[in-house]
């Protein structure tokens, strides 16, 4: 029987807090969020306030190695958090250059 699945890339649960900006490059801080769960090509993310599905954003995770900048689109809007209501879900899909993307390798590796 084939796999239906669409991932690409295993998933990874995470709990790491990141900031959140609007834009891919530069941008404005909108806010904090944590990352529910980490691929290479994307992640789930919960933050308070709204996403726009469509939109570019970035997030910045801090860690050992220094801030990493993911850039990614809102790909959907996954509903409420049922434990912060205050809180929305989002997957994110990432446009990530080489550098950032053997970065993620790195961090993902720690998760």
């Amino acid at each position: 029987m084939m796999d239906k699945s669409r991932r690409i890339h295993a998933r990874w649960p995470s709990d790491l807090t990141v900031e959140v900006f609007s834009g891919p490059v530069g941008g404005v801080r909108i806010g904090a969020g944590v990352l529910i769960d980490l691929s290479l090509s994307g992640c789930l993310l919960r933050v308070r306030g709204m996403l726009k599905t469509g939109s570019t954003y970035r997030i910045r995770v801090n860690w050992k190695e220094g801030p990493l900048d993911l850039p990614g689109r809102v790909a959907r809007d996954a509903g409420r958090s049922g434990s912060d209501p205050a809180a929305r879900h989002y997957g994110l899909a990432f446009n990530l250059t080489y550098d950032q993307e053997k970065s993620l390798m790195r961090l993902i590796d720690l998760v």
